[in-house]
């Protein structure tokens, strides 16, 4: 009985030693710009959601700038089963909105859906 109590005594003291050292760091540190400034997510809860994501989800969200990371989220989180199309055509549309919107264009006119539609045509998918 004595030897199972310092069993359990010293795993215990073990358990707490290693937790109580510094944890490694990530490998993959989630990138800026991935939550909102006014609703944040508890700390670590990125890097968690982060961790979990695919090397091809990674690579769309962090090759995009900051203003256009939440276009590839948003289809992970809507399981779309072809990110890279879904990414593409998101960040095509908010381009296209910011371009025509850039130029004075009221957005419920038909000259903004015109606009609109000719800057689909003729942009470049960030993903080819």
């Amino acid at each position: 009985m004595k030897i199972f109590v310092q069993a359990v005594l010293g795993l215990g003291f073990g358990v707490m030693a290693w937790t109580s050292f510094p944890q490694a760091a990530h490998a993959d540190k989630a990138p800026d710009c991935m939550q909102s400034d006014t609703r944040g997510l508890p700390e670590g809860r990125l890097q968690e959601w982060w961790d979990k994501r695919s090397p091809e989800q990674q690579k769309y969200i962090r090759e995009l700038p900051c203003k256009e990371r939440y276009i590839p989220m948003t289809c992970i989180a809507l399981f779309d089963p072809d990110l890279k199309e879904c990414t593409n055509k998101g960040v095509i549309e908010s381009r296209a909105s910011q371009s025509c919107e850039g130029k004075g264009m009221d957005i419920m006119s038909e000259e903004f859906a015109a606009c609109k539609e000719k800057y689909k045509k003729t942009a470049a998918q960030p993903f080819p």
